[in-house]
């Protein structure tokens, strides 16, 4: 096992039960999460960005990013279920392309992001698929009632465009990280960089959500 997949691995296990605590108890708690989250974020966006259009519309869309997160979690069983799912879809889809994408190697996705690769892409979006099951057995486990039916086909569509938009938001990233000529955003979290590079897909993946959210398709 290399270094950084040793840290991002120590990393997220460091993170997780910070972040299923605060999801779970919401409120107060996840406000001052997701508060301390977007400052990090902020902090990082103008210490490599100085252009003062490109901040404020990265700032908007960071902040409808975390509004979309304490909305969708909500205040019931069904929608902490929710995005207990979408965190889940998303976490696996970058776990995928990052393992696929590894092993396999081969043609590379597009000239932004160097390491992206088509194996890894389908990686992502096979992974993502995982999320269904698992979710399923956290429900059947923790709760008397059948809040959702993942083994709907709209399900397996929807995990499929998670894994999609996911895959945007990282290369987008990618693509302005390329065009000013940094790696990484920062180095807060050992084997992931700055807090923009862990959440990357997860902004756009959010709004997506709370946008079906709003259509009625979850």
């Amino acid at each position: 096992m290399d270094k950084e997949l040793t840290n991002r691995i120590f990393t997220s296990l460091l993170l997780l039960p910070i972040l299923i605590y605060c999801v779970q108890l919401s409120g107060y708690y996840l406000v001052v999460f997701l508060v301390f989250i977007y400052f990090l974020c902020f902090y990082e966006i103008i210490k490599n960005i100085k252009d003062l259009l490109f901040n404020i519309i990265s700032n908007a869309i960071l902040i409808l990013a975390l509004y979309s997160f304490y909305s969708l979690r909500g205040d019931t069983n069904y929608s902490l279920l929710t995005i207990y799912w979408i965190l889940a879809a998303t976490f696996l889809s970058d776990v995928g392309g990052y393992i696929i994408g590894k092993t396999f190697k081969g043609k590379k996705l597009t000239r932004i992001s160097p390491k992206k690769t088509y194996s890894g892409s389908v990686g992502s979006f096979i992974f993502s698929i995982l999320s269904l099951p698992l979710i399923s057995s956290v429900q059947k486990y923790f709760y008397d009632e059948d809040l959702l039916n993942f083994y709907q086909l709209k399900y397996l569509f929807l995990a499929f465009s998670i894994s999609f938009v996911c895959q945007f938001g990282d290369l987008y990233i990618s693509f302005w990280k390329r065009k000013i000529k940094i790696k990484n955003t920062s180095n807060i979290l050992p084997g992931h960089g700055g807090v923009l590079d862990r959440i990357d897909g997860l902004i756009f993946v959010l709004i997506f959500c709370l946008i079906i959210k709003n259509i009625g398709l979850i």
